[in-house]
């Protein structure tokens, strides 16, 4: 099955995690994951994370798994047409053109343009457009302000699905991007009224990072069928890899092998929860 076929086929109540690498043993830990679980996972690879792992290597990574698991790969956060139409051309699942910092109508044009470069290639591929500011980046910790002008209107979402041609929307909901030293406040409702404006197109939360299991499951409950969990999964790697490093051993794989393992657990908790398992 592809991605689109899998988002179809999702019962109510269950969602797909999204899991960034930029490194083997990361990607390692999304497969034994995989395994251990049987359900389905998007990796993703941001524009920085591809240029470290390779556009082209991701994406043979990721078609190689998939031979024997439901494993998936996204262009994350990419923001530029030219950019896009690289993935594109490498047939990735799915690309995320991140317009954000556009204004709304160039964000319209341009999305629109990496929906025409799709469908000139393969109408299989997703194309999700972001609507709104998410404020922060993955590597935050710190406290950060979130402005009610940041949030995704309903009546925009809608206008610009319809505009776009998008498959799937990422909204501005109180998310944020990094770990920040403050509760995050998701606006549930606000979610629910985003999904009854876009129809068929699906919702994908980002910034999971910080949030409670509770969050995640009100904000699947309320529409939100992909999640991204980034910036806690990039501690755990580093904190595990820190531990393991004064061990005696210089042998690489037996350093990574327990890094590997602490990821897994955490992805394989988060794709139990999303699933309702």
């Amino acid at each position: 099955m592809n991605l689109r076929e899998i988002l179809k086929n999702l019962k109510p109540g269950q969602a797909i995690l999204h899991y960034n690498f930029a490194s083997l043993e990361q990607f390692h830990a999304g497969i034994e994951s995989v395994k251990a679980t049987g359900l389905p996972l998007l990796f993703g690879v941001s524009e920085g994370e591809r240029a470290y792992v390779g556009e082209a290597a991701a994406k043979t990574l990721t078609a190689e798994a998939r031979k024997d698991w439901p494993v998936f790969l996204n262009a994350d956060h990419t923001k530029s047409v030219e950019k896009a139409e690289r993935v594109i051309k490498l047939d990735y699942d799915e690309i995320l053109f991140d317009g954000s910092r556009l204004d709304f109508q160039e964000n319209i044009l341009a999305t629109k343009k990496v929906v025409g470069l799709r469908d000139e290639r393969d109408k299989n591929i997703l194309i999700e457009g972001e609507l709104g500011f998410l404020p922060g980046e993955s590597e935050l910790e710190g406290k950060i302000e979130m402005k009610p002008e940041y949030l995704t209107q309903p009546d925009q979402a809608r206008a610009f699905v319809e505009a776009t041609g998008v498959d799937l929307l990422a909204p501005s909901v109180g998310n944020i991007h990094g770990i920040p030293d403050q509760k995050i406040i998701i606006d549930f409702d606000r979610i629910r009224k985003i999904k009854a404006q876009i129809g068929a197109v699906e919702i994908v939360l980002h910034g999971g990072s910080g949030l409670t299991d509770e969050d995640f499951r009100a904000a699947i409950e309320a529409g939100a069928k992909i999640i991204h969990l980034n910036t806690e999964f990039r501690k755990i790697w580093k904190e595990e890899l820190s531990a393991q490093i004064i061990e005696s051993t210089i042998t690489p794989y037996k350093l990574m092998a327990p890094v590997i393992e602490k990821i897994k657990e955490r992805i394989v908790h988060y794709q139990k929860l999303f699933w309702q398992i």
